[in-house]
C-alpha cells in the first residue's frame, strides 16, 4: 500500500490562478518505516540519518470559497482517474482542458511512499494542445501518463521538463530553466533517461485502460480513488456516500462499489428480454410452425403466378414490338428516298460555296499581309525616333560628364604649377650638391619615358581593334532586326488563315445543325451520322488545318529568331556605349595630362634637367632626346594622335615621367662625399 508522499504542479491551473512550479511537501513527519529498503544516495547528496518516515497520515487545507481546493482534487484525479467523466464536480467535461492555455505543457506528477518498505514511485500526466491552439474540439487536447522509480538519473525535482532542468534548491525555489519542453521533448528525454538507467523502470502510455491496468499493477488501485471522487462529488462531507434510506439503496451502492455501472444496465436489459421470450415460448413456437407451413405453400403460388405474369408480358411485348418495327421501316424507306434527293442537291451547293471561299480566303489573306506591312513599317519609324532621340539624350550626358571631369583637371593644374613652381626652387638650391644623382634620374626618366611611349602604342592598338569589334556588332544587329521583321509578317498572315479557318469551321458546324433540325439528316438512329453527312466538308478542311499548323510552327521559329537577335543587339549597342565611354574617358585624360605636361615644360631648369630639346614659341611640349628614341638610336618617336584624329605636330610629351622627376628633384638628396 502506498501513501501520498509530494505533489508537483507544473505550469497547469486555471487563468487567474495557475501553478508556475509548485510542489507540495508531505514527507517525514508520519511513524517510522518498519522494514526500510535499501536505497542508493545521490552523488553529492548527504547520507540520511535514522530510518526513514512515513509521510502525514492526514493534512488540512484551509481556503477560502474560491481559492482553488477543488482545482487541486481535479489535477490529482486527472492522474489517478484519467477520463474527462471521472472530473470532480459537476458534468462539464472540458473542465480539464481550461486549465491548460495555448503554449502550455502541464504536468501533474505524484510521488508515493510505500507504507512497509519506504520505497517510492512517481506517476504523472502531461497535457498540451495540438498545433498550439485552444479549440472545442476534444480530439485536439493530447493527454499521456508515465511511471518511474525515483533514483540517480531521475527524481521528482529533477523532472525533464524544461530544456535545463537543475536539482530543486532546498527553499522550494523553481529548477526548471530555459525554454520549456513540448510534450514530445517531454517524452524524448524520459525515454533516454529510462535507456541510460535501467533501473528507474520508466512506463509511458497514453490509452486510458492500459493506464489504469499499469495503476494496477503497481499497487495503486484506481477503484479507491474512485470512492473519493463520489465522495467529494458535490464538495460536501464524505458520510453523505453511505446516507442509504432503506435496503435497495444499500444495495445500488453496493453494486456500484464493485461493478461497471454501464455493464450492469446492459446485462438487466438482456435478463429481461430474454425472461419475456421464455414466457411467450408455448405461443411462438405455435405461430411459428403455422406460419412456415403457410409460407411454403404461399411462396408456391406466388412463383407460378409470377412466371404466368412473366409469360404474358414477354408475348405481348413482342407483339407490340414487331408491329412498331414494321411501321418503322416503311416510314424509314420513304424519308431515306427523299432525304438521298435533298443530299445530292446540299452536295452541289456545298461545292459553289467551298469555290466562293477559296476566293475569298485568298483576297482577305492579301488585305492582312498588307495591313501587317504598313504596321511594321510605321512601329519601325517609331522605333527609329525614339531611337535617335535617347542617342541624342546620351551625348548630351556624356558632355556633361566631360565637363565636370575638366572641373577637376582644372584644379589639379592649378595644384601641380604650384608644386611646379616650389620644384623649381628646390632644384636650383641642390643642383650643386646633387649633379651625380641628377644624372642618374635623367637616366631612369628617360627609360620610363620609352616604357610609357611603348604603353601608349599598345593601348591604340587596342581601341582599334574594339572599334572594329563594335563595327562588326552593329552590322549583326541590323541583320537580326531584319529578320526579326520578316518573322512578324510571316506570323501575322499565319494568324489571319487561322482565324479564317475557324469562322468557316464555325459555319460548317452552323450548316450541319441546321440540317438535322430541319430532318434533312437523322441523328436518332444507329446509323444515323450527321458526322458522315460533312464527309465531304471535312476533307476539304485538313489541308486548310495543316497549313495552319504549318504557319503557327514558322511563326513560332520567327518569333524565337526575333528575341534572339533583339538580345544580340542589346548586347551589341551595350559594348558600344562602353567602348565609346572609355574612350572618351581616354580622350579627356590625355587632353588633362598634356595641359599639365606643358605647364611643368615652361620650366628652363626641369626641361635642361630631363635633357629634352628647347621648347617651340608656341609653347608645345617638348619632345624626348634623339638619343632616347623608343627604337634606339637617332630614330625619332612615332608621331602621336590628336583628339580630332590628325596627326600632332609636336614631339611626344610624358607627364608621367615629368611627374616623377620633379617629385624626385623635390625630395632631399643626400649630402655629397667629399
Amino acid at each position: 500500500m502506498y501513501e501520498l508522499s509530494r505533489v508537483r504542479l507544473y505550469s497547469i491551473g486555471p487563468a487567474g490562478a495557475r501553478y508556475a512550479d509548485t510542489v507540495l511537501d508531505l514527507r517525514g513527519v508520519g511513524a517510522p518505516v518498519p522494514t526500510p529498503a535499501p536505497t542508493q544516495a545521490e552523488f553529492f547528496e548527504e547520507e540520511p540519518v535514522g530510518p526513514p518516515r512515513r509521510p502525514a497520515p492526514a493534512g488540512v487545507l484551509f481556503l477560502e470559497n474560491g481559492g482553488g481546493k477543488s482545482v487541486l482534487l481535479k489535477l490529482i484525479f486527472s492522474v489517478m482517474l484519467p477520463g474527462h467523466r471521472n472530473t470532480l464536480g459537476g458534468a462539464s467535461s472540458g473542465v480539464l482542458r481550461k486549465f491548460l492555455l495555448a503554449d502550455d505543457c502541464g504536468h501533474v506528477a505524484l510521488e508515493w511512499q510505500h507504507v512497509l518498505t519506504g520505497e517510492t514511485i512517481v506517476v504523472g500526466k502531461v497535457s498540451e494542445w495540438r498545433g498550439r491552439q485552444v479549440s472545442n474540439d476534444p480530439r485536439k487536447f493530447a493527454e499521456a501518463w508515465y511511471s518511474f522509480r525515483p533514483g540517480p538519473g531521475l527524481s521528482l525535482d529533477a523532472l525533464p521538463v524544461a530544456e535545463s532542468t537543475a536539482m530543486r534548491a532546498a527553499d522550494g525555489t523553481s529548477g526548471a530553466r530555459g525554454r520549456r519542453r513540448t510534450m514530445k521533448g517531454f517524452r524524448d528525454a524520459l525515454t533516454e533517461a529510462g535507456k541510460a538507467y535501467p533501473h528507474l523502470e520508466v512506463v509511458w502510455e497514453e490509452i486510458h485502460e492500459r493506464w489504469n491496468e499499469h495503476l494496477g499493477e503497481l499497487g495503486l488501485d484506481p477503484e479507491l480513488f474512485r470512492y473519493q471522487r463520489e465522495m467529494n462529488a458535490d464538495e460536501g462531507e464524505a458520510a453523505g456516500l453511505f446516507a442509504v434510506k432503506n435496503d435497495s439503496d444499500f444495495t445500488d451502492l453496493l453494486l456500484r462499489a464493485v461493478t461497471d455501472t454501464r455493464d450492469t444496465d446492459g446485462l438487466a436489459d438482456l435478463v429481461h428480454g430474454f425472461a419475456h421470450k421464455l414466457g411467450r415460448r408455448a405461443e411462438l413456437t405455435a405461430e411459428r410452425d403455422f406460419t412456415a407451413g403457410s409460407l411454403d405453400l404461399l411462396s408456391r403460388i406466388a412463383d407460378a403466378a409470377v412466371k404466368r405474369e412473366q409469360a404474358r408480358g414477354v408475348h405481348a411485348g413482342a407483339e407490340r414490338r414487331t408491329r412498331a418495327l414494321a411501321r418503322r421501316l416503311s416510314a424509314r424507306a420513304f424519308e431515306e428516298r427523299g432525304r438521298a434527293a435533298e443530299l445530292a442537291e446540299q452536295v452541289a451547293a456545298a461545292a459553289h460555296a467551298v469555290t466562293d471561299a477559296e476566293t475569298e480566303r485568298g483576297r482577305s489573306s492579301l488585305v492582312a499581309a498588307e495591313i501587317a506591312y504598313r504596321h511594321a513599317s510605321l512601329a519601325l519609324a517609331a522605333a527609329e525616333k525614339a531611337a535617335a532621340a535617347q542617342r541624342r539624350e546620351l551625348n548630351d550626358a556624356r558632355t556633361l560628364h566631360s565637363a565636370w571631369q575638366a572641373a577637376e583637371t582644372v584644379l589639379r593644374h592649378r595644384a601641380a604649377a604650384d608644386r611646379s613652381a616650389r620644384v623649381a626652387a628646390a632644384i636650383r638650391e641642390a643642383e650643386r650638391d646633387a649633379a651625380p644623382a641628377l644624372a642618374a634620374r635623367a637616366r631612369a626618366a628617360t627609360e620610363l619615358v620609352r616604357a610609357l611611349n611603348t604603353a601608349a602604342e599598345t593601348g591604340e592598338q587596342r581601341a582599334n581593334e574594339e572599334e572594329e569589334r563594335s563595327a562588326a556588332l552593329q552590322e549583326a544587329s541590323e541583320a537580326a532586326h531584319r529578320d526579326a521583321t520578316a518573322a512578324a509578317t510571316e506570323a501575322q498572315r499565319a494568324r489571319s488563315e487561322a482565324g479564317h479557318l475557324r469562322q468557316r469551321l464555325a459555319e460548317v458546324e452552323q450548316e450541319t445543325a441546321e440540317a438535322v433540325r430541319a430532318g434533312w439528316i437523322d441523328d436518332t438512329g444507329p446509323d444515323a451520322d450527321p458526322a458522315r453527312a460533312a464527309l465531304a466538308a471535312s476533307d476539304a478542311e485538313k489541308p486548310a488545318v495543316a497549313a495552319y499548323e504549318a504557319a503557327r510552327e514558322a511563326a513560332r521559329r520567327a518569333a524565337d529568331r526575333a528575341k534572339e537577335t533583339a538580345a544580340a543587339e542589346s548586347r551589341a549597342e551595350l559594348a558600344a556605349a562602353r567602348a565609346a565611354d572609355a574612350a572618351a574617358a581616354a580622350e579627356a585624360a590625355h587632353d588633362a595630362e598634356r595641359r599639365a605636361a606643358e605647364s611643368i615644360g615652361a620650366e628652363q631648369r626641369l626641361t635642361e634637367l630631363l635633357g629634352l630639346p628647347e621648347p617651340a614659341a608656341s609653347g608645345q611640349v617638348p619632345g624626348p632626346r634623339a638619343e632616347s628614341g623608343p627604337h634606339g638610336g637617332d630614330q625619332p618617336p612615332a608621331p602621336r594622335r590628336s583628339a580630332e584624329g590628325g596627326p600632332e605636330t609636336t614631339g611626344a610629351y610624358y607627364p608621367g615621367a615629368v611627374r616623377a622627376a620633379a617629385a624626385r628633384a623635390a625630395a632631399p638628396q643626400p649630402a655629397a662625399g667629399p
